[in-house]
């Protein structure tokens, strides 16, 4: 079987704690490689039937690595994708990979196939999604993972407000010794007792305790490693690609594609500035279709969310890109929603402004700093941050990489990684091959000057 790459030596840990623990967490943080250390551990055990399950956000995702990484295919039975399947016979033949999303383990279609399959594995992706004991995705999966006999568990961020999120997945790790939610609060949260207006009185979780028997436990399930620690290990940058589906925004999508073909192909003589503009109609389209549309969609797009769920599913600092001011004035309403704290940096701001949101991000709360290609790419130090995300790239590879570098720089501890979130199937697509065969051009040309300055320095070492 194929394995398209060489893990660091970190990665090799996690999979030989993997092999050795049937049934574990691997906790490691966002960007050093989860799903290389999964995808390795199945490979290496030669297992034939494999779920994944993900947020919806993410399915697009693991085909994709799965296909980069071990050049197979898989199925999923997600409603709006082109990957359409049914389970049923799945044990007989079939590609071994199937990837659903949470919310389909409350289908009962869905549910009832899932069920029937004898699984070798199941990787559970962002698992702390499933850290509300009383939910019913939750109770789907204690009821479908008992009898597999190897369970991965995967989340940067297992407990994100105290020790009971943790829960879920210690009981899915052991449900035997972990079966008890009101044994587990009473042994590792505080809590203080709340008498609502109606008289009732309830528990409200307020901290932790018995912390030090808590961190006992965890070590012998869980394994995690985090950036700063695997540095040595790491390269100075590492690049990830998230690709993301459209949802309703296909329609309209498909609708300005159809008329900038048939613009094309009529004959008439179209001026570069008309394309231009009906290009750069499709790429707003991808972030988010409101952009445009006077009927305004009511959810936002695929994109918005894939990016809200990469900020909520980490406790990190993050750079968000895009080229349009539209698009990042959409984000700071989405986050707003979520009370989440973030910068903007973005043209039309005073420079005192600019410099006041740049020290904020660097030394305040704010957790994210949002800008503009154009305003943000050049000239500051954002070291605050480890992970910058593109939500689309500029067509010129040369800015992309200096907005790289506001984060990978003088001050910076982490190694950094650049997150490239694009819409399949669209002109991101076309983009991104004009990007790459810029950059392969750029080094190709810097390879050759560079030998043409070996070969001076040796003449001339030679008299």
């Amino acid at each position: 079987m194929n394995f398209n790459l060489e893990l660091y030596p970190y990665q090799r840990e996690a999979v030989e704690f993997m092999r050795e623990h049937s049934r574990c967490i691997n906790a490691s943080q966002m960007g050093v490689g989860k799903t290389i250390e999964a995808l390795k551990l199945c490979q290496e055990l030669d297992m034939r039937h494999v779920l994944i399950m993900c947020p919806k956000t993410l399915v697009s995702e693991w085909f994709w690595q799965i296909d980069r990484i071990l050049e197979e295919d898989c199925l999923t039975p997600h409603e709006n994708s082109h990957y359409e399947h049914r389970l049923s016979g799945l044990n007989l033949k079939g590609p071994r990979f199937v990837v659903v999303n949470y919310d389909l383990l409350v289908n009962r279609q869905c549910w009832g196939e899932l069920v029937s399959v004898p699984w070798d594995c199941i990787i559970l992706d962002e698992a702390h999604k499933i850290k509300n004991h009383k939910a019913k995705r939750t109770r789907a999966t204690y009821l479908l993972t008992p009898r597999v006999p190897r369970i991965v568990l995967m989340s940067g961020t297992p407990m994100q407000n105290n020790p009971a999120d943790l829960f879920p997945l210690m009981h899915i790790v052991n449900p035997v010794l972990y079966r008890s939610h009101a044994q587990w609060v009473e042994d590792f949260c505080t809590t203080i007792t709340m008498r609502l207006p109606n008289g009732k009185q309830v528990r409200q979780i307020v901290g932790a305790k018995n912390q030090d028997t808590l961190r006992q436990i965890l070590a012998l399930h869980m394994i995690r490693h985090t950036k700063q620690e695997v540095l040595p290990q790491l390269p100075d940058k590492m690049y990830r690609t998230v690709p993301v589906s459209l949802g309703p925004e296909r329609v309209q999508y498909a609708s300005m594609e159809k008329n900038l073909f048939a613009l094309l192909d009529s004959g008439e003589v179209v001026s570069a500035p008309a394309v231009i503009a009906q290009l750069i109609r499709l790429r707003q389209i991808c972030l988010e279709p409101n952009l445009l549309s006077e009927d305004k969609i009511s959810t936002p797009s695929n994109k918005t969310l894939t990016l809200m769920e990469l900020i909520e599913d980490s406790d990190e600092k993050f750079v968000v890109f895009s080229y349009f001011a539209q698009y990042v004035r959409v984000l700071c309403t989405e986050l707003d929603k979520r009370k989440i704290p973030y910068v903007t940096i973005i043209g039309d701001q005073k420079p005192s402004e600019r410099l006041h949101a740049i020290q904020e991000f660097q030394n305040g709360k704010a957790r994210i700093c949002l800008g503009t290609i154009g305003a943000m790419g050049l000239g500051i130090t954002l070291t605050a941050a480890s992970t910058v995300i593109f939500c689309d790239l500029f067509y010129n590879p040369a800015v992309n990489e200096q907005a790289e570098d506001r984060l990978h720089r003088i001050g910076q501890k982490n190694a950094v990684t650049v997150v490239d979130l694009y819409c399949q199937g669209t002109i991101e697509d076309a983009v991104h091959r004009v990007v790459r065969r810029k950059e392969k051009m750029f080094n190709e040309i810097i390879g050759l000057q560079k030998s043409v300055d070996e070969l001076r320095r040796l003449r001339k070492e030679g008299g």
